[in-house]
């Protein structure tokens, strides 16, 4: 979690949520005037909390769902003398070993000493179970090990999920399979789903199976990609906005991490959709950097231009301007695959 990062190098024990939001402009740029931006910081503080890494007030911010807290108490800076002394007073096991000569906060320490003591009883005999139910199992809570993943916790030689015998789940990505070709196509939203699985029911061209990729969700369920045998290429059709960007972009870093094909944008749709003429305002209009860092995805010089143009003015052009008639009137789209 990059705000975890981010929280370490704040002087001073107390974050304001006047002041967190910035920090969350900067982890996750691309929430920028998306409807689920607070609901995201919401996540992420309970990840944090359940990590032991900051402590949110009890008195809170109501004016909007979900309620947030008004400020944020960050674990004792590393190094921390109390860490570091309740750290001597525990008989580490050789695989925590390390503890004794890193930086850790007290919150981290406390945790790292009940994962001690489940690899004293459990250990290497315990069946290999996801994330969240290791996490509950062992720390309490089954968010914590979400707040310690992109911490210095987790790190070569230090804690790794192979040690904790777990692996972190992704959800299933919905998909037909309309002929025998490489191609997924992954759409965003399920009306164009249908409009698209529609329109090559009878000649699917390159593609082999449509997908709905289920907004955000398909930042994690790409993985399921790697369980479709003869797969060579992804191509993907969402929003264009800014979730519509993050969301591909996103996705195609983790299949990069996970050795899977690239998720590269379907052009020619693109291309249509901005060609349409529809636009919707209410937007919260991104900055130059901003847009930079989404619409960089898109691959295309041209593209990126007017995709660029569109978010920095406060618009948006939702895929359903592409209709069930449109598409199955020009099919060019389809060979460009």
């Amino acid at each position: 979690m990059r705000l975890a990062t981010l929280l370490e190098r704040v002087s001073g024990r107390t974050v304001t949520l006047t002041d967190l939001w910035p920090l969350w402009a900067t982890a996750d740029p691309a929430s920028a005037g998306s409807p689920d931006r607070r609901a995201g910081l919401a996540q992420a503080i309970e990840q944090l909390a359940a990590a032991g890494l900051v402590t949110p007030s009890k008195k809170q911010d109501i004016h909007s769902w979900p309620h947030l807290p008004s400020r944020l108490t960050l674990a004792p800076p590393a190094p921390s003398e109390s860490a570091a002394a309740l750290a001597r007073t525990v008989a580490w096991r050789p695989e925590l070993a390390w503890v004794l000569r890193t930086r850790l906060t007290l919150g981290q320490v406390t945790l790292l000493r009940l994962v001690n003591n489940w690899l004293r009883d459990r250990g290497s005999e315990a069946d290999i179970i996801p994330l969240r139910e290791r996490s509950l199992e062992v720390l309490g809570h089954e968010k914590a090990l979400d707040g310690l993943l992109a911490t210095n916790v987790f790190a070569r030689e230090r804690l790794s999920l192979a040690l904790l015998r777990t692996f972190r789940t992704h959800p299933p990505l919905p998909v037909v399979r309309v002929g025998d070709g490489p191609v997924l196509l992954v759409v965003e939203n399920d009306n164009t789903f249908h409009s698209i699985r529609t329109a090559l029911a009878t000649d699917p061209g390159p593609v082999g199976h449509v997908a709905w990729g289920a907004g955000g969700a398909f930042e994690a369920s790409v993985r399921s990609a790697g369980d479709m045998p003869g797969l060579e290429r992804v191509r993907y059709f969402g929003d264009l906005d800014a979730d519509g960007l993050r969301i591909p972009r996103n996705a195609n870093e983790t299949a990069a991490r996970e050795g899977l094909p690239p998720v590269a944008p379907a052009l020619d749709l693109y291309r249509a959709l901005l060609a349409s003429g529809i636009r919707q305002s209410g937007q919260h209009p991104l900055t130059l950097e901003q847009a930079e860092a989404l619409v960089g995805w898109l691959q295309d010089a041209r593209l990126m231009l007017d995709a660029a143009g569109v978010l920095r003015s406060g618009i948006r052009v939702p895929q359903e301007a592409l209709t069930l008639t449109s598409l199955a009137r020009d099919r060019r789209w389809v060979n460009a695959l």
